[in-house]
């Protein structure tokens, strides 16, 4: 080997050496800065527009969509709720670390202003029209038990009460089917809701205490033994652990383990996570495809649902253990996504469809369940196939409806209150279209 070939050969290794000293040198300058601040300062890069984690409500809100429209065959996709909270829990703490690290402090009021901008517009919206066409069905075809649970559930939505009054899978207890309701889905924006009003607070005083480390061991290990206690079949208070805070912890606590560490990661570690990323998707497509009937094909079928009379301790159920993989998995990919923006997972979830479905997933998470029971309470009492024809057109055609008129100008007017240099991603849409 020449001598030439042989200097050629030691640069990249030389390269990365010097990459490395960089990044200790810029960890412990950090430190020092750290020291000298009354306050938490994030390490991170501003974290901008990031086509990605649209891409990825774009497929979590189809998955949603599958799940209800065929919840026995393809349960597990209910699991894509465990990815939009990871996300949120991530975006909303990456928002308000940004914020503090510009303007040395977060305006709590502006931020509730903005968030009900993003969310209160459309939800009354949809809530209001749904009850006055449940009404209708009512007057013409004498619907009383429809109005009922659509009173209900208007009721418990508008006030982001309805994890409490209709918990989700409450079912798993007693086992046979969920309930039929038009807001089913809306169990989740309640649990989103108390997040911002509780674990934000939390997320800003432990920013001023400057003991985001402690915070994020607390995280860790609430997120571990929520999973325990779903493996051991328990289902927590009011069937807390299945509404699944323990993925909105995981992501505050990626939040924080981002804000940590140096700008950017040596390429050691960058390679190192890029492989470790790669096996948590390949594991958590299997985990959920698991729970599905297409894993009958080679007998390797997990069941969701508990049969009527039975309970989670039965046997092996697959909300004992999906869902903690499913947000662990959720969110290492997360992490070196906005980390490592030359993975091969990045350009796939920056499709255009995907982030384009991904940008109206709020509006369709709100609409696709009660257009479904209003064209089944109508059009399907004399044909369901006319029903299930017209379901997608209509759902594409209300959701750009909503998306255009009312989502927008709500936006418009969210960003005017917007401080400059919020990371666009992040400040568009925290939103978890969920479940």
């Amino acid at each position: 080997m020449t001598e030439e070939a042989i200097e050629s050969s030691e640069q990249p290794a030389q390269n990365e050496a010097a990459q490395n000293e960089a990044a200790q040198n810029e960890a412990a300058q950090n430190e020092a800065a750290q020291n000298e601040s009354p306050r938490f300062i994030s390490n991170a890069n501003k974290l901008g527009y990031f086509p990605p984690l649209d891409g990825l409500r774009g497929i979590g809100i189809m998955l949603v969509i599958l799940t209800h429209a065929a919840f026995k065959p393809f349960a597990s996709f209910a699991s894509s709720v465990d990815m939009f909270f990871v996300v949120s829990g991530f975006l909303i703490t990456t928002l308000l670390l940004e914020e503090g690290r510009r303007s040395g402090k977060v305006d709590t009021r502006r931020f509730y202003y903005r968030r009900a901008l993003r969310l209160l517009p459309l939800l009354y919206l949809v809530l209001f029209l749904t009850l006055l066409a449940v009404l209708a069905i009512h007057l013409i075809f004498d619907e009383k038990d429809l109005l009922s649970r659509t009173i209900s559930d208007v009721l418990a939505g508008g006030t982001y009460t309805y994890h409490v009054i209709h918990p989700v899978h409450a079912e798993l207890v007693g086992g046979g089917d969920a309930p039929i309701r038009p807001f089913i889905q809306l169990w989740s924006l309640s649990v989103e809701e108390h997040f911002y009003l509780f674990g934000v607070l939390l997320i800003l005083m432990t920013i001023r205490l400057k003991k985001t480390k402690v915070l994020i061991a607390g995280l860790l290990a609430a997120w571990l033994l929520i999973g325990i206690a779903r493996f051991t079949g328990h289902v927590g208070p009011n069937f807390a652990w299945y509404q699944r805070p323990d993925a909105l912890l995981i992501g505050v606590a990626i939040a924080f383990l981002n804000a940590h560490m140096p700008s950017s990661w040596s390429p050691r570690v960058a390679r190192i996570m890029g492989h470790v990323t790669t096996a948590a998707v390949v594991i958590m497509v299997l985990v959920v495809l698991s729970g599905t009937y297409l894993s009958k094909l080679v007998g390797l079928y997990v069941p969701f649902l508990v049969p009527s009379g039975g309970s989670l301790h039965d046997g092996l159920y697959w909300g004992e253990f999906g869902f903690t993989i499913v947000s662990g998995c959720v969110a290492i990919l997360v992490l070196t996504l906005v980390r490592c923006r030359d993975h091969w997972l990045v350009p796939i979830l920056s499709f255009k469809p995907f982030t384009e479905i991904g940008i109206r997933s709020y509006a369709l998470y709100l609409i696709h369940v009660p257009l479904g029971v209003l064209l089944i309470e109508t059009v399907g009492r004399k044909s369901q196939s006319v029903a299930l024809l017209l379901y997608l057109p209509l759902l594409a055609l209300s959701t750009e409806v909503a998306h255009r008129w009312v989502e927008k100008p709500a936006m418009k007017l969210k960003t005017r209150l917007s401080t400059p240099g919020v990371s666009g991603t992040a400040e568009r849409d925290s939103t978890t279209p969920a479940d």
